[in-house]
């Protein structure tokens, strides 16, 4: 069953009500981001809109390592856009469930695209149970429990947090490596998916022995997703259903 484009007040809210547990997960994060924009000048004002129109962790946090007076603008939007280019895979796994969804209603969804509540409705909707209004509701609380977050953690940098090592002595630093770890389950078919899970970790070692920096977290990602991929397209060729 396609995801229906029919967005009602009771499924935004049961949405949003389920997504209350996922979202506060980023709550450490949150508050460690807080702390960093801080320490780099934004005020709690610059923060906390950056977190609501972003609404993405891992670039802002990409975002704020580079950041500096005069902005490199050239550089923020290039490791931004590497940092985010798994949502081009996830934004092509929604696809096929919105078939017919109205342009008004395209940037919404993709603004609610972010990882908890994208694990909790692709699988869903694989399941053909996909409802736009939890989608939407969920990815609503998520952005009100991130962005509450970091403006916490900006308002605790003069305090407990001023001290920059808090965060990893608190365990902040770890928080998405945790949330990531809880999507990973989530979305886990079984067996079939060990293989490109491998290709991911193995290409993942190998460049950041050999290159460095982050990079190893997009080239794991695009070398188990393009695996995947073509495993996945091989077999259908064939008509053979891959272990």
């Amino acid at each position: 069953m396609s995801l229906s484009a029919r967005v009602t007040w009771r499924s935004f809210q049961a949405g949003a009500l389920r997504m209350i547990f996922p979202g506060l997960a980023s709550l450490p994060f949150g508050i460690g981001f807080g702390v960093a924009a801080a320490q780099k000048g934004l005020s709690a004002f610059e923060t906390t809109l950056m977190s609501f129109t972003v609404m993405a962790g891992t670039s802002q946090m990409v975002a704020l390592d580079i950041w500096a007076q005069p902005l490199p603008l050239i550089a923020l939007a290039v490791s931004v856009f590497v940092a985010n280019l798994r949502y081009f895979v996830m934004g092509a796994a929604l696809q096929p469930h919105l078939p017919h969804l109205p342009w008004w209603l395209q940037p919404p969804v993709w603004y609610v695209t972010v990882d908890q509540n994208w694990a909790l409705n692709i699988a869903e909707y694989r399941r053909g149970e996909g409802d736009l209004g939890k989608f939407l509701g969920g990815g609503a609380i998520m952005a009100c429990i991130w962005s509450g977050s970091t403006l916490l953690g900006h308002l605790a940098a003069g305090g407990v947090l001023s001290d920059p090592g808090t965060a990893r002595r608190f365990g902040l630093d770890f928080v998405a490596i945790a949330v990531f770890v809880v999507v990973a389950t989530i979305m886990f078919r079984g067996k079939r998916d060990l293989t490109p899970w491998a290709v991911a970790i193995a290409a993942a070692l190998a460049s950041k022995w050999l290159i460095g920096g982050n990079w190893y977290i997009v080239i794991g990602g695009l070398a188990g997703g393009f695996y995947g991929a073509l495993r996945d397209t091989y077999f259908k060729k064939r008509d053979v259903r891959p272990s």
